[in-house]
């Protein structure tokens, strides 16, 4: 059973919760900016982060029937793995709050390839099963299922997607009284990923960017994914845009 919509909504209206949607929406920025003129959906619990997206032509948020109503105007009721958008008519998507307890995380990631055109992007942030956050009862990330960065890759790999960039975040315990210091745990942690020090991964969440790769679903079966061609996974960096950049250099 799936974390409600208003479980959700409680938790990111507490400061703690204000203060992890802070970091989130600063990681999204510096991925993808203000998406001018870009049309940007999200899955899952979108709400918290999508409106950083403040040029985008529209945005829409995906919340899976299981969770419960809608609250926005911008808001669609969809089943997990059929969803009411046309075929490549999303620039950009983020799914947040949307893999950890979905039933099938492949077919979700099929119905979002199939909405994504071909140059477009997806994020998704998932709950870190080696973090802090999911051994906390006060977290929204210790429901489900928690996700290594491996296993994102692996799943994408499957899926038809490429990742092209990833990053951790909420380094800080999701302790209220210690929210005040998240900011020093996060600048502290965005310093020290780029020198690859063999420290264990405490953050809350991994976000992992991909791209559609060049093979596509047969007949809505699991066809046979490409091969990432993307060299050093294990590499830890500040975040997606500077992975990216670090990516694309000769």
């Amino acid at each position: 059973m799936r974390t409600t919509t208003e479980e959700l909504e409680r938790f990111y209206a507490t400061p703690l919760g204000q203060t992890a949607e802070e970091v989130l929406r600063r990681k999204l920025f510096d991925a993808w900016g203000e998406c001018d003129g870009l049309r940007v959906a999200g899955f899952g619990f979108p709400r918290a982060v999508l409106d950083v997206f403040s040029k985008a032509e529209r945005t829409v948020s995906l919340v899976p029937a299981a969770a419960g109503t809608c609250t926005g105007s911008c808001e669609i009721l969809v089943e997990e793995d059929r969803w009411p958008l046309r075929e490549a008519s999303v620039d950009r998507l983020v799914v947040f709050h949307g893999i950890e307890e979905t039933p099938d995380p492949s077919r979700l990631l099929r119905e979002a390839w199939r909405v994504l055109t071909d140059d477009g992007r997806l994020i998704i942030i998932a709950a870190n099963r080696h973090g802090f956050w999911t051994l906390f009862e006060n977290s929204p990330m210790a429901a489900g299922r928690a996700w290594s960065r491996g296993q994102l890759h692996r799943l994408l790999d499957q899926t038809m997607f490429a990742p092209t960039a990833q990053a951790s975040a909420l380094f800080f315990p999701p302790i209220s009284r210690l929210r005040l210091l998240a900011g020093l745990w996060e600048r502290t942690a965005e310093r020290l990923e780029p020198l690859a020090i063999p420290l264990p991964s405490v953050a809350g969440v991994e976000l992992v960017e991909a791209r559609r790769s060049l093979a596509a679903p047969a007949s809505g079966s699991k066809a046979e994914a490409l091969s990432s061609m993307l060299g050093g996974r294990g590499r830890r960096v500040v975040g997606l845009a500077a992975e990216r950049n670090k990516r694309r250099a000769p």
